[in-house]
């Protein structure tokens, strides 16, 4: 029988691997089960983009987490590099929200209005064209978010298992989570493919596939996006330019990752010619120079969604020793950190923040997630 761990994290994506880190690095045992590989999943196929104000509806529990989590990046990706050796990539690019309708000019007006305080602006066609021009010639301007940014996902993930590992943790590669054991009320350890594996506390991180797992119901659906990658433009982009049916975000091997589908096709995660020629149609929309780009590469992920946009984090309802951290759909790469800190502090004993309460799975339970779909 292995011996047995503080804290047992169920999945090796970028939210499970950041949550190994952060309690590794405050002196917790720590063991991490992943059926297969290291970001072999969503976070390995994601763009990495860290869009705080392009992803947020406005003032709300997401935007004041999605904030605090890309203020950590540059600190938290130097360490990381230290402490792994593996780069990251984060870029402070900025990012250009481009409109191509009225209707998208006068919402990005909004947009930029909203959150002037953070430095977004608006920008008319001429200027953000020559700030971009590949950009097409029939835009009708773009909001300017300055601080929006982009890592390497798989990286990020890799570092921080790797950091997490040279901390102590554990870190099995192909090895299952087939079911929770458990002692009355209290969840003590996972029945795995390679045997019973017991822990103080078991944090779930798997992701789509995190529901037949869990005790309670978690409504998690897998949503399947597919993303090309391209060669680089010419003029090249250099910032994330973000359309209304497609984004372009320049990597430093000289790619464009272009994406991303959203498609509700359970756990097929098939790349299909009619994803492909979509996203094709709408980069080359965005960036009409793509059209005469060498393609690379096609690959999909299936994003772990909640009915109401915002992930799961929090104690499992009824249920002692088990923790729960899935559910980012679209924003795994950038809750990453936050993320991993709040697990931490759950297991150290410390409550949830304010902001972070409406994160708990109660809300899903009792149907009350829609009301926050306005996150």
């Amino acid at each position: 029988m292995s011996a047995r761990a503080d804290v047992l994290v169920v999945g090796g994506g970028v939210v499970g691997c950041a949550a190994a880190w952060f309690l590794a690095r405050e002196g917790a045992s720590v063991r991490l089960l992943e059926r297969d590989d290291v970001a072999a999943h969503a976070s390995g196929a994601a763009a990495g983009m860290l869009l705080p104000w392009g992803e947020s509806r406005g003032e709300g529990p997401f935007l004041a987490l999605a904030e605090q989590s890309l203020a950590m990046f540059p600190g938290l990706c130097a360490e990381l590099l230290q402490a792994s050796d593996i780069d990251p990539e984060f870029e402070p690019s900025g990012a250009l929200h481009v409109a191509l309708t009225e209707a998208d000019a006068a919402s990005g007006r909004e947009r930029a209005s909203a959150f002037a305080d953070r430095g977004l602006e608006w920008l008319e066609p001429d200027v953000a064209r020559d700030a971009e021009p590949g950009l097409a010639p029939g835009i009708l301007g773009a909001v300017w978010a300055p601080r929006e940014a982009h890592v390497r996902s798989a990286l990020l993930a890799r570092a921080f298992a790797a950091a997490a590992a040279r901390l102590g943790a554990v870190i099995e590669r192909g090895v299952a989570a087939e079911r929770l054991r458990r002692e009355g009320d209290r969840v003590v350890g996972v029945e795995s493919s390679a045997g019973w594996r017991p822990a103080g506390t078991v944090v779930l991180c798997a992701g789509a596939w995190s529901p037949a797992l869990a005790p309670c119901a978690l409504p998690i659906e897998p949503v399947r996006g597919q993303i090309v990658s391209l060669d680089q433009t010419h003029p090249p982009l250099r910032t994330i330019a973000v359309g209304p049916r497609a984004y372009a975000v320049p990597k430093r091997d000289g790619s464009l990752v272009v994406g991303a589908t959203e498609e509700r096709a359970g756990f097929d995660c098939r790349v299909t010619a009619a994803g492909v020629a979509g996203l094709l149609a709408a980069g080359i929309e965005l960036l009409p120079a793509l059209a005469d780009a060498a393609f690379r590469d096609a690959w999909a992920g299936l994003r772990p969604a909640t009915p109401d946009g915002l992930p799961v984090v929090g104690p499992a309802p009824g249920t002692r020793g088990l923790l729960l951290a899935a559910g980012h759909h679209r924003n795994g790469v950038l809750l990453a950190p936050i993320t991993g800190r709040l697990v931490a502090d759950l297991v150290l004993g410390k409550p949830l923040p304010a902001e972070a309460e409406v994160l708990r799975a109660e809300r899903l339970q009792s149907g009350d997630g829609l009301a926050f779909l306005s996150f």
